[in-house]
């Protein structure tokens, strides 16, 4: 990266000095590391469909608060509470704790770090200079501790609204601590309006024994905007990660999570859907690591592109020695919608024990001309056709989410979709 962009991150991050107690320490460290490794390029293994280089070469300021306070979307089903975050900071005012605070701890990052000093070395620090940078440079978050046996019905929402944050970005981090045997839905979702800006998030989550989280992200960006997200998750015995990633928005989107699956029948499920519109690119990479025996995981990811629009996918699979009888699946599908459309696949496996079952799959194709004929030949108008078609082709991705008002709201937000991009110009043409 160029000194001038590395000297204004540096700038910022000593601004921040003392506004996350313990922190002042990692930060330099962090920043160190930054200097030496830069930002991913796409000779990164990790990044070779994701061109950040219009991050490398200019540094984005920190979000400010808005002149106005922006219109805030309705929640997509009932909640137990809602945390929302305007151009990276909590909005009090705004959010809702519901009566999730008498079940469970919720507090922001500063005050858990505050009361618990000897607990800044748990927080990862990261790999990549994406991570790293939010590492250095992150201001807020919220800490969501489930006590053991709790069981929150209703999902908790983070809402993170960006607007009128030109060249700016926000570097967000949560934590999420279940408790044996508890469970609850975590809903992230991300909104914004068409200035040019970044949102740079991480979630770490430690899910112990029998505990279920459901992470599900819904990434509505404005159209100018980069958002890169990573999600660091621990699975104990008899616990259940689901993830569902839901990519719909953005000028360029990358998510990435990395599960480790660390005792005997711990469950991973990660899945998600990218629709990628003219010109934009959505990236999703998964890793689960199989430490230890009798552990499963599964990944189901559909992805959707339009014209010049561009969906990518890494899924990697490892199998330590002697972890033997573990059940791991991989299953990826692209459809596109026009012929300069792109998806790339690169499902990887990594065994080193010999009593597995691992399997993955990849296709990338178009609309089956034969089903739109049989469905139109029925009466059914080839806009509509078609959208049934992208809504079936997806649907598969969306049954883990834990919540079917979530999941219905999602499918809403994929008809809509379709009715916004390719559907209209090939109507147009028959």
């Amino acid at each position: 990266m160029p000194d001038t962009v590395i000297d204004s991150y540096k700038d910022q991050m000593e601004r921040l000095a003392g506004s996350l107690p313990g922190w002042d320490s990692a930060r330099a460290h962090a920043f160190d590391r930054l200097k030496n490794v830069g930002l991913p390029t796409t000779r990164s293994e990790d990044w070779r469909y994701s061109d950040i280089k219009s991050l490398r070469k200019v540094a984005f300021d920190p979000m400010q608060a808005p002149e106005a306070t922006p219109d805030v979307p309705a929640a997509l089903s009932d909640v137990a509470a809602r945390l929302v975050f305007i151009n990276g900071q909590y909005q009090e005012d705004l959010s809702d704790l519901g009566d999730l605070w008498q079940a469970a701890s919720v507090r922001p990052l500063a005050n858990h770090l505050m009361a618990n000093t000897d607990r800044v070395t748990e927080l990862n620090q990261g790999g990549d200079g994406v991570n790293l940078l939010n590492t250095a440079l992150m201001r807020d978050g919220f800490v969501l501790s489930i006590p053991a046996g709790v069981e929150i019905d209703d999902p908790v929402e983070i809402l993170h609204i960006s607007s009128g944050a030109n060249n700016a970005a926000a570097h967000i981090r949560h934590l999420v601590e279940m408790g044996e045997g508890a469970s609850a839905t975590v809903l992230e979702r991300f909104v914004g309006d068409d200035s040019s800006y970044w949102v740079n998030s991480f979630l770490q989550a430690r899910v112990t024994e029998g505990a279920t989280l459901n992470h599900i992200r819904l990434q509505e960006e404005g159209p100018n905007a980069t958002h890169t997200a990573t999600a660091v998750v621990s699975v104990g015995a008899g616990g259940n990660y689901h993830a569902t990633n839901i990519s719909l928005g953005g000028l360029l989107s990358r998510f990435e999570a990395r599960v480790r699956l660390l005792v005997d029948e711990a469950n991973a499920t990660v899945d998600g859907v990218a629709l990628a519109g003219t010109g934009e690119s959505h990236d999703m990479l998964v890793h689960v690591d199989h430490r230890m025996p009798n552990t499963t995981s599964d990944q189901i990811f559909r992805t959707v592109a339009d014209a010049r629009g561009k969906s990518s996918f890494q899924g990697k699979v490892t199998v330590a020695v002697g972890a033997q009888q573990v059940n791991a699946d991989q299953s990826f599908k692209a459809l596109l919608l026009d012929r300069t459309a792109e998806a790339n696949a690169k499902p990887e496996l990594e065994i080193f024990a010999d009593d597995v079952k691992c399997s993955h799959g990849a296709t990338v194709g178009e609309l089956d001309d034969k089903a739109l004929f049989y469905l139109t030949s029925r009466g059914i108008d080839p806009t509509t056709a078609r959208q049934m078609l992208v809504e079936a082709f997806t649907d598969d991705a969306f049954d883990r989410t834990g919540s079917e008002s979530l999941a219905e709201a999602i499918r809403s937000r994929v008809a809509n979709w379709m009715l916004g991009h390719t559907v209209k110009e090939k109507v147009a043409d028959d």
